[in-house]
């Protein structure tokens, strides 16, 4: 059992008070019953079982506590209370969904959830843990075991909850689970895309995503969900790529993954000596969270899944006899947002996703060009906004999944340098190449120039603040000066 700190246990024996107040038979089941009593582990969600009356006691603990209330499924009779921070803890309350808690907890999903303790006793030493289906044995064994062969027909989004929970706690799947995993992965298609983005989220959120979509795939429970990342399988590619799309892609997440860790133990190098200078940056950038605490290096991770998936339509073999797939990126932009629809992410993750899958090509095109000016530095950064950095991120996760092993040194470093050129102006110099402060507003170019309102505004000011980002202008009046020669020209 985790020790618990004051605070901790102050807010659950105030659960508990309202709870008995109410004289309610009450059990505390699943994960909090998993993690705090048997495998030692923290955790800020609590789920609470009734006979009935769920939903009302939910509202109730709310009122009395300061929770957010949400009512989760009128039918079934369950509710949630949100604690916001400090606190930050979750409270399901569901009804029985059987006579009595043995029966309700043989309902369960995996035999490791299948576990409750009555809540008179909670706060006890060693309180004694109802385990109907020996999931105790089956965590002590590192087994994930569903707790019967309907378990998946009963809620399919359990189908994801089995690669989520073997990839949090390091549990194999036992065989029979696996058997009833593959034979019932079509019922994906049935649960809401909330729930689907839910925990198809958390698996790609955890460390060693490559392993688990490799395990999804395995399962055949991508081609339900993601039919566009399944499609990739078997799409061969020109060297210097030695793999099909679809590893290929696994790869690339598995490199964004690592990359965005910057973990010194990790890092090669020369990788350490281009990212490490902007490493603190880097980990406040990609630890954002956006939305239902997903992160953006969550966002990445999905970025990278789907940076290809525009491939498969666009392949061609050209007159030497190269597979090429020219505008890739552009189909797999608005594929990738039609992902993320359909999934019912937010519209600024979507809009982040589509930035980064349509620019990953971009930090090569830029090499291959002539020598980087402060002007292409400031395009790349108009065009791509806070998400080039992701862009630029992906750019070298994508190089390291083309051939399994390091590239060539000198091509490798070129790619490290370029990366670290467009970091060293975004976090150290923005206002000289990637944002340069406004100069001169629209009415001011239409008094200069005589303009009436209309596009060739806008493309004046963008051509002042290019000029800004080369260091030709400088001042109001050079802008000014620079409108004219434009004007005359």
């Amino acid at each position: 059992m985790v020790q618990m700190t004051p605070a901790r246990r102050r807010f659950l024996q105030g659960i508990i008070h309202i709870v008995l107040e109410r004289s309610v038979p009450c059990y505390v089941a699943g994960g909090y019953v998993r993690d705090e009593h048997v495998l030692g582990r923290e955790s800020k969600d609590l789920d609470l079982v009734v006979p009935d009356g769920a939903i009302r006691l939910a509202r109730e603990l709310a009122d009395a506590t300061g929770g957010a209330f949400y009512i989760l499924d009128r039918d079934t009779d369950a509710a949630r209370i949100v604690y916001s921070e400090p606190v930050g803890w979750m409270v399901d309350v569901a009804a029985m969904r059987a006579p009595d808690i043995q029966g309700d907890l043989r309902l369960r999903d995996f035999t490791i959830n299948a576990m409750a303790i009555d809540i008179r006793h909670l706060m006890d030493g060693q309180p004694s843990i109802l385990d109907p289906c020996n999931g105790q044995a089956d965590l002590r064994q590192g087994i994930l075991r569903a707790t019967g062969p309907d378990a998946f027909r009963q809620d399919p989004v359990r189908l994801l909850r089995a690669v989520r929970f073997a990839a949090r706690l390091g549990l194999t799947i036992e065989p029979d689970t696996e058997r009833w995993l593959v034979r019932d992965a079509g019922l994906l298609t049935q649960p809401s895309a909330e729930r689907i983005r839910q925990e198809l989220a958390l698996i790609v959120a955890a460390d060693g995503a490559a392993d688990h979509l490799r395990q999804l795939d395995r399962l055949g429970l991508v081609r339900p969900i993601l039919p566009e990342v399944a499609a990739l399988k078997g799409v061969t590619q020109s060297p210097p790529h030695a793999y099909d799309v679809f590893e290929h892609t696994v790869i690339s997440v598995a490199q964004a993954e690592r990359l965005t860790r910057l973990s010194p133990v990790e890092l090669g190098q020369d990788e350490a000596e281009y990212l490490s200078p902007f490493a603190e940056a880097l980990q406040v950038h990609f630890g954002q969270v956006l939305c239902e605490e997903r992160s953006r290096a969550t966002l990445l991770k999905f970025a990278a899944l789907l940076h290809d998936v525009g491939k498969p339509l666009t392949c061609q073999v050209d007159d030497t006899g190269r597979i090429r797939a020219l505008g890739h990126e552009v189909l797999g932009e608005q594929m990738a947002k039609d992902v993320l629809t359909r999934l019912r992410f937010s519209s600024q993750e979507i809009s982040i996703v589509g930035t980064i899958v349509r620019h990953h090509m971009r930090p090569g095109w830029l090499l291959k060009g002539p020598p980087i000016t402060r002007r292409a530095v400031y395009r790349f950064f108009r065009d791509t906004g806070d998400a080039g950095i992701d862009v630029l991120i992906l750019a070298l996760a994508d190089q390291l999944a083309k051939r399994g092993t390091i590239p060539e040194r000198e091509h490798w470093r070129d790619y490290l340098r370029l990366t670290h050129l467009m970091l060293d102006h975004y976090f150290n110099m923005p206002t000289e190449a990637v944002c340069p402060p406004r100069l001169i507003s629209g009415r001011d170019v239409m008094t200069a120039l005589h303009l009436a309102p209309g596009p060739d505004v806008g493309r004046l000011l963008e051509a002042v603040r290019e000029a800004q980002a080369e260091g030709v202008v400088q001042t109001r009046e050079d802008a000014l000066a620079f409108l004219k020669r434009l004007g005359g020209s």
